[in-house]
């Protein structure tokens, strides 16, 4: 029993140990979850301006020809198609090129060092999920 509950001990400590460092700051009630309702507006255009426009708008013509700097651009897409699939953000190419290995091109954005934070990616995800309102 004791043995049990050492290993218990350990995985979690381990678990806490790798977790992402903005993860650890934040608590588990100040991240976006799925139930919380996102706003474009208040939520995910502020994540887009501060990430996205230093090269995603029409002033910088940006060989993707996706510009982010509206909604209305955001949902019409580019190049490479709609960057949302309303509903599906696994299935989003907003969320493929932050997150993993994309199918083509570079991960996102480009010109940062690091990538978003989890928070951050949740945030994008549970806007897309529910159904990337103009909120």
């Amino acid at each position: 029993m004791k043995y049990l509950l050492f290993c218990t001990i350990i995985i979690a400590a381990s678990s806490l140990a790798l977790a992402h460092p903005d993860e650890k700051a934040n608590s588990k009630s100040d991240r976006k979850t799925k139930s919380d309702s996102v706003s474009y507006k208040k939520d995910v255009l502020p994540i887009l301006k501060a990430n996205c426009l230093p090269c995603h708008t029409e002033d910088q013509m940006n060989p993707s020809e996706l510009y982010l700097d509206t909604y209305d651009n955001l949902m019409a897409g580019g190049k490479h198609g709609k960057p949302v699939v309303v509903g599906k953000a696994d299935s989003s190419l907003l969320i493929i090129k932050l997150v993993g290995k994309p199918p083509f091109g570079d991960r996102m954005p480009l010109k940062r060092k690091t990538s978003l934070s989890a928070d951050t990616i949740s945030t994008l995800r549970a806007w897309i999920n529910q159904g990337a309102k103009r909120n």
